[in-house]
């Protein structure tokens, strides 16, 4: 039905920009491919708050609602996706209830990662907001005999959260002094999310009254 409909599809190389935080929303795009991330200016700086891969949604949200993209979209890994422009979007909701179903959806969980994404950008504490971003990716990791690991690096996760080069490296040490997690070079080690969640709590660097 998409063929029938005529929307685009297309091949995007890595480092190629979808839209920029900000730009109107003309089109959405549906992943057949390779990965897209999605960031957001902090204080300036790029912050990566999703990364979508085959068979996901990006754009979506400016498109239906009217409104200007509130995050970036850079390809990661070289992307096939399919472009569809407003009257595509509704054509294929109006012949397909499982399409529209899956839109719904796809809406509902990226509104949820953007609030958790948020709330953890807001936060003071460098140090919590990189323990956030941790736990989040623990619920997803790969459990085994010795904890939860994480295929992603600390430097990553440091620029998910806003994280200066500095303010890494002070959170490094303090996860360290802490034994908090095993940092290697193609992931991280959580011996125990629990004491992710206490550490969170009682901040080694938290503020004096």
């Amino acid at each position: 039905m998409l063929r029938r409909m005529g929307p685009e599809q297309r091949t995007f190389e890595a480092g190629h920009v979808l839209f920029r935080e900000g730009d109107g929303g003309a089109a959405m795009y549906v992943i057949r491919d390779g990965s897209i991330s999605l960031t957001r200016l902090v204080d300036g700086q790029p912050a990566e708050v999703a990364r979508l891969v085959k068979g996901d949604f990006v754009g979506e949200v400016a498109l239906i609602c009217g409104r200007p993209h509130a995050t970036t979209a850079t390809v990661q890994r070289t992307a096939r996706c399919l472009r569809l422009e407003a009257a595509h979007l509704e054509a294929l909701i109006t012949h397909s209830d499982e399409a529209a179903v899956r839109l719904v959806r796809a809406l509902t969980e990226r509104l949820a990662d953007s609030y958790e994404a948020l709330s953890r950008l807001g936060h003071r504490d460098p140090f919590v907001r990189v323990l956030q971003a941790i736990v989040r990716h623990a619920e997803r990791g790969e459990p085994n005999d010795d904890g939860v690991w994480i295929r992603k690096r600390l430097g990553d996760i440091g620029k998910e959260v806003a994280l200066t080069p500095a303010e890494l490296g002070e959170v490094s040490k303090s996860i360290i002094r802490q034994q908090l997690l095993k940092v290697r070079r193609d992931g991280i080690l959580v011996p125990d999310v629990a004491r992710l969640y206490a550490a969170m709590s009682q901040p080694e660097n938290a503020d004096g009254p």
